[in-house]
């Protein structure tokens, strides 16, 4: 969804090819720009230093970085489960709630800034965030007890093959043949430094309780938060498949917007009507229950069919991660400093950063949140 997804709502909303595939490329290297400890450093005496957005959440080095409290306040909450700013406590507060009001003037501050130098990626970013308050709500980006769930009372409803799916997530991540232990892992990450929530409460981290369900387009399940006293509800079902449909909605009139903003970005046609031409196809796409290969070439068909494009034959580049990792390598190489800006990657990095600070600093605030 994060690139061939978002390419193709952006096509659809009449955003050019070129501009199109800078924004979806954005919007995904969000899930894989890791960052690097080490500067960058050109002859000239400027340094770069890559934002890291993402941290893989499953691997052995990973969990120690999502146990860090920094990281969890500087990638998780801006970039993954951006609050809502719903409940009493500070704990609620940081609950990633779909399409919350703070999120929407998170999309107007950044839609007022696509005359920067990084305004391309920075729609990239805000697509990515934005979208996953339709996906991750429901869960903080912290460690805390308020993303405890009970493991026995995850049904999914629709999985292809049951339970399956459940075992091949298991297996894929390297956790004993139990649902429970894999929970009890990603619920061991205490949060011993935040203080202002409860320094002896031990919580899970984001989404881990569920695994990958509120990433699976197609699935629909339910659950029941361990403690709903924390949570603010008992339970939860839900359907991926409608969260999405309107998260692309939202994604669609979020283009369009930019769009009108900046004619360099705008095609040459009007681009579609999402609730007229493409809403249905929408659908139809994230019903599909198949394995993400299979979603992705129907999204690529989808485009090469003309369905979000002015007419058929255009296709999506292969996305391809190390293309703007390894630009961020050579950067020490450029003749000038001053070109870096001229350097997708590295305005990916100013985009980041500019996100970041944005929403820790004046957004979250504004929720009665202070967490850095």
């Amino acid at each position: 969804m994060h690139y061939y997804g978002t390419y193709a709502l952006a096509r659809a909303a009449g955003i050019r090819a070129d501009a199109a595939l800078v924004i979806a490329t954005a919007a995904q290297f969000v899930d894989d720009a890791i960052g690097s400890k080490e500067a960058i450093v050109h002859p000239d005496g400027a340094r770069f230093r890559s934002e890291t957005t993402s941290h893989h959440p499953f691997s052995l080095a990973g969990v120690i970085e999502n146990n860090n409290l920094d990281d969890q306040q500087l990638v998780w909450v801006p970039f993954h489960f951006l609050p809502g700013g719903d409940g009493d406590t500070q704990s609620q507060k940081l609950i990633c709630r779909k399409d919350s009001k703070f999120a929407q003037e998170m999309v107007r501050h950044h839609l007022a800034a696509s005359s920067k130098f990084y305004g391309l990626e920075l729609m990239g970013i805000t697509a990515h965030v934005y979208a996953d308050t339709f996906a991750h709500y429901g869960f903080s980006g912290v460690s805390s007890r308020v993303n405890r769930v009970i493991p026995a009372s995850i049904r999914p409803q629709n999985a292809p093959d049951g339970t399956g799916m459940l075992d091949r997530f298991l297996k894929k991540f390297g956790v004993q043949n139990a649902f429970d232990n894999f929970c009890i892992r990603m619920s061991s990450m205490v949060a011993t430094k935040w203080t202002t929530l409860d320094p002896t409460a031990t919580g899970a981290l984001g989404h881990g309780a569920v695994a990958t369900f509120p990433d699976q387009p197609y699935l629909r399940w339910s659950y029941d938060y361990e403690m709903p006293a924390y949570s603010g509800t008992p339970s939860m079902s839900r359907n991926n498949a409608q969260d999405y449909e309107e998260g692309a909605a939202a994604l669609h009139r979020m283009f369009r917007d930019f769009a009108a903003l900046d004619e360099r970005f705008y095609s040459d046609w009007p681009g579609l009507d999402f609730e007229k031409d493409i809403r249905l196809r929408v659908r139809q796409i994230f019903a599909v229950e198949k394995p993400t290969q299979d979603r992705i070439d129907i999204w690529k068909a989808a485009v090469t069919a003309g369905q979000f494009t002015a007419q058929p034959g255009e296709t999506i580049p292969p996305y391809d991660p190390m293309a703007w990792q390894t630009e961020i390598e050579e950067l020490r190489f450029l003749p000038s400093a001053q070109d870096a800006t001229s350097v997708p990657s590295y305005r990916f990095s100013r985009a980041a950063a500019a996100h970041r600070d944005y929403v820790l600093m004046e957004l979250l605030p504004k929720m009665g949140v202070y967490i850095i």
